[in-house]
Parts: structure tokens; C-alpha cells; sequence
């Protein structure tokens, strides 16, 4: 028998590589910060309020609003911080909020966090503004930059600038002495001063100005036909004089008009506007009584309601037959 042959030897198989799939890396990305500002960039003009208010006694009786507040170029006014009162602990009024924080870019790097008001203007005007500093050492009763004076020529702020926002904050402390708007100028007596946004003003004015155009276009309509002008009248719940002309209701609809451009408009424009004829028309046909402002009747005695009641009530399709009759009443009381 021969020599054992020697086993076959397998080569060996190699191992394949076990992949590992990498894990994404994650990236945390600082949050955008939102900049903000304690200014704004808005012009600010302070004038006098008119002589109804606290300038009255500087005038002669009877010609308020006529006269310029300052007879004298020597009268001035100056405002600072006022007090708090004792219930509220005394001090000076804080003005500047010490709370609450916006992220100011110019100052980004000082106060990553963001800064309060009273750290902002701290930073602008280069002084502590602290309110309960001694007297002394106190910014709102020992700076002049504390003091806002007023003269005839008012004063223009602009409140990009820090020096003049805190004017302008100063002088909206004095809340019983300066009025905050322009539309709000009288609701107080005793108010000196006014805040004017010339922009907003100029708004107003050219939507007064659009309104009272559009107000004279509607009227030249209306004027062009006696039954529109009939109708306008009626619609106002009034009833036409037996020996009425044209000019006459001509000057009615324009004293309408000229009393308040945008009343006349929501007048003529109203959804409601002809059926406020056909009510006043009925009235005058005795079809529907009009017992008072609030009330009306029908001619049976059939309570209605108000003056919108009376057309909800005959817009109703269940109540058209009695619609179609006063209808007729209106025709033949024309006649």
C-alpha cells in the first residue's frame, strides 16, 4: 500500500471587511439672533396745543384757538421726570424699564444676552441713570440733558437719536401736561404741549382729502336727478316740504355733505340705503307708522321694531304680499 496521501489543504478564505456606516455628524448651529433697538426712526415735531387748555388764561375771553399760546417769546416751559406719588413710595418715576432685554448689535459684544433700556442709554450717554441715586449724584435732577425746554418754536425730535428719544420719553412722563398725540390734544385741559407725527398728520389729511373728494362725486350724481335727491332726503327719515325746489334740496344734501364728508358717504353707500327710501316712502303713504325713532308699525298695528327691523321684515319672502301692497299704497299716494 502506498504512503498515506496527504490531505488536501484548503486555502483559506479571507474575512471581507466589516463596513461600519459613519454617524452624520452633528452640527449645532448657534441660534440667529433678532437685533432690535430702543430708538426708532421716526420724526417727532412737539408743539403747542392750541389756547383751549392750560394757555387760556393768557388770553382774552372768547378767542380760544385763535391766538398764538405764547403772547410773550420769553414764556417757556420745562418738563423733567415727575415724582412718583407717596402711595407709590416717592422717588423719581422710572422712565426706563430695567427688566426686560433686546439684543442690540452696536453692543452685541458687552451684553451677549442682550441689554435693557436703562443699560442702553447707560451705554449712549455714557452716565448711570439709575432713578433712586442720591440727589446729588442723581442724572435726572442734576443734568441738563435731564431737563427738557420748551418755547413757541416747540421742538423736533428725531428718535433715532438717542439724546432725542429720551426727550421725548421725558417729555411723555409729564402725562398730565403733554399730550401724547395729536388726536388726543383736548381730551385733557391741561394739556401744554403735543406730540405731532408729521407723517401721520399728512396720512390723515390726504385720506380726509380722498373722502371728501369722492363725497362731492357722489353728490354731483345725486344732484343730476330730482327723484336722487328726493331719495337722499327720504333716506335720512325726513319727509319733502309740499312747496320744495331743487336748490332747496340742493343745499340739504350739500349741508349733509360739508357737515361730514365721510357721513355722507356711509349714507349714499350703505347697503340698506334704498330700502331706508321704501320705509320713508311708506311712512309718508301711511303703509307703515312711524311711532318713534326706535319704533314702527304697520298700518294694521303689526309691531316691526326698529328701522332695521322694518327691512329685515320685508326683505323676508314670507312677507312679500304685504310688501307688494304697501307697494301699491306708495304708488297711488303719488299720484
Amino acid at each position: 500500500m502506498t504512503a498515506k496521501s496527504k490531505k488536501a489543504v484548503k486555502p483559506a478564505t479571507k474575512k471581507k471587511p466589516v463596513t461600519r456606516k459613519k454617524t452624520p455628524e452633528v452640527i449645532f448651529e448657534e441660534p440667529t439672533k433678532e437685533w432690535s433697538s430702543y430708538l426708532r426712526d421716526e420724526i417727532v415735531n412737539v408743539k403747542a396745543v392750541e389756547s383751549s387748555g392750560k394757555w387760556n388764561t393768557l388770553l382774552v375771553k372768547g378767542q380760544d384757538k385763535k391766538k398764538d399760546p405764547f403772547m410773550y417769546n420769553k414764556v417757556k416751559r420745562s418738563y423733567q421726570v415727575p415724582l412718583n406719588s407717596y402711595r407709590k413710595g416717592g422717588g423719581i418715576y422710572r422712565i426706563l424699564d430695567d427688566q426686560k432685554r433686546r439684543q442690540i448689535m452696536k453692543y452685541s459684544e458687552e451684553f451677549p444676552n442682550g441689554m435693557t433700556q436703562q443699560e442702553f442709554f447707560e451705554r449712549e450717554l455714557g452716565v448711570d441713570l439709575n432713578p433712586v441715586l442720591p440727589p446729588d449724584d442723581n442724572f435726572w435732577r442734576t443734568d441738563r440733558r435731564g431737563r427738557v425746554t420748551l418755547t413757541k418754536k416747540g421742538l423736533l425730535l428725531d428718535l433715532n437719536h438717542s439724546v432725542d428719544m429720551l426727550k421725548y420719553l421725558i417729555l411723555l412722563s409729564n402725562k398730565m401736561l403733554i399730550s401724547p398725540s395729536y388726536d388726543v390734544r383736548e381730551l385733557k385741559a391741561t394739556y401744554e404741549f403735543m406730540m405731532v407725527d408729521e407723517g401721520k398728520v399728512t396720512s390723515k389729511k390726504v385720506e380726509q382729502a380722498e373722502f371728501k373728494a369722492k363725497a362731492y362725486t357722489r353728490f354731483a350724481e345725486i344732484t343730476k336727478s330730482k327723484e336722487k335727491m328726493i331719495g337722499f332726503i327720504k333716506s335720512l327719515g325726513r319727509t319733502i316740504p309740499i312747496n320744495h325746489t331743487e336748490d332747496w334740496m340742493k343745499a340739504e344734501i350739500l349741508s349733509s355733505l360739508e357737515k361730514s364728508p365721510l357721513d355722507f358717504l356711509n349714507i349714499v353707500e350703505h347697503p340698506q340705503y334704498e330700502h331706508k327710501i321704501f320705509v320713508q316712502e311708506s311712512v309718508e303713504a301711511g303703509a307703515i307708522r312711524r311711532m318713534s325713532d326706535r319704533r314702527y308699525t304697520l298700518d294694521n298695528g303689526i309691531e316691526l321694531g326698529d328701522l332695521t327691523d322694518t327691512i329685515s321684515y320685508l326683505a323676508n319672502p314670507e312677507n312679500q304680499d304685504v310688501k307688494m301692497r304697501i307697494k301699491a299704497q306708495i304708488e297711488l299716494a303719488k299720484r
